[in-house]
């Protein structure tokens, strides 16, 4: 961890030389047809419509909010719809052209941005939303978590690695981490499978079994989820900051930041009936219309 952070302090130094420079007009904004999305569990659609009991993480990448896709065997199979950003980049602008790369992984927090988005300069990407950080605030013991400096060294790095890498003319597009907290408070509601209370299948955290112990164990006192959820606060402002920062200096690249996903209240049936987590495919439909509505390419 500390040849990373030390890896991040030193782009911080050099994003304050790059800080001093008088700002300048943008490059005209490329179209977004070549997507690569970067994130964790929520954009690899974990669990949003099928399931496997033998397999507890299984992508349901047609439901994703950014790469879902929708063609004859998700018809035919009668899959949702979300009406993804990949979905909507071909509706206005074109097929021809157009990439749809998913560079998310589940269980990745801010330690994999960098490596996810060289992939994404990998690809000559022209659209790269981000929706990344829930493993850095969910993790097992409180003591793991972050620190605001390990955070946001490694924010920089990874937009450090698009800033150098993408077309002139790319666009990057940061979401806030979803409101955690606002999860847990929907517990009593939810069911998995329809038959376990979620309040039981979230007891797994006890044994490091089920992820998110910082907010979903029951030995948790309110305080204790209420400091999780600063953590929450406090990773979505470095993560608005250092983005505003990006795009006032950055002349080449265009930089957008939403808070959406935090904002969102997901009701019951948005949320997976497997892992009593994840969205369902009708929360990451509604992540797509929130994210793309207030984006830079939105109505």
């Amino acid at each position: 961890m500390q040849g990373r952070l030390t890896l991040g302090v030193t782009v911080i130094v050099c994003m304050g030389v790059m800080g001093v420079a008088d700002a300048q007009p943008k490059d005209p904004r490329l179209q977004p047809k070549r997507l690569s999305s970067v994130g964790d569990s929520i954009t690899e659609a974990i669990n949003a419509e099928e399931y496997n009991l033998f397999s507890p993480i299984n992508p349901n990448h047609w439901a994703s909010y950014a790469n879902g896709y929708r063609g004859f065997w998700e018809w035919l199979l009668g899959r949702t719809n979300v009406n993804s950003h990949n979905q909507r980049i071909t509706s206005a602008f074109g097929s021809s052209g157009r990439k749809n790369y998913m560079e998310g992984l589940s269980g990745a927090d801010s330690y994999d941005l960098l490596p996810q988005m060289q992939q994404s300069v990998g690809r000559q990407a022209t659209y790269v939303p981000v929706l990344m950080g829930h493993n850095d605030v969910c993790q097992n013991d409180f003591a793991d978590i972050p620190t605001d400096a390990e955070f946001e060294a490694n924010l920089r790095a990874g937009l450090e690695a698009l800033r150098t890498g993408l077309p002139n003319g790319a666009t990057i597009y940061v979401l806030a981490i979803v409101d955690i907290y606002k999860l847990w408070e929907l517990g009593d509601e939810l069911t998995s499978l329809g038959l376990i209370n979620c309040q039981v299948v979230w007891a797994a955290t006890l044994f490091d079994i089920y992820p998110c112990g910082t907010m979903l164990s029951p030995n948790n006192s309110e305080a204790d989820r209420q400091y999780t959820r600063s953590r929450n606060l406090a990773f979505n402002q470095i993560i608005e900051d250092v983005v505003a920062e990006y795009e006032a200096n950055d002349p080449h690249h265009h930089y957008s930041f939403t808070d959406e996903t935090f904002l969102y209240d997901f009701t019951p049936s948005q949320v997976s009936g497997f892992d009593c987590f994840h969205p369902s495919a009708q929360g990451q439909k509604e992540l797509s219309r929130v994210t793309w509505d207030d984006g830079p390419f939105g109505n």
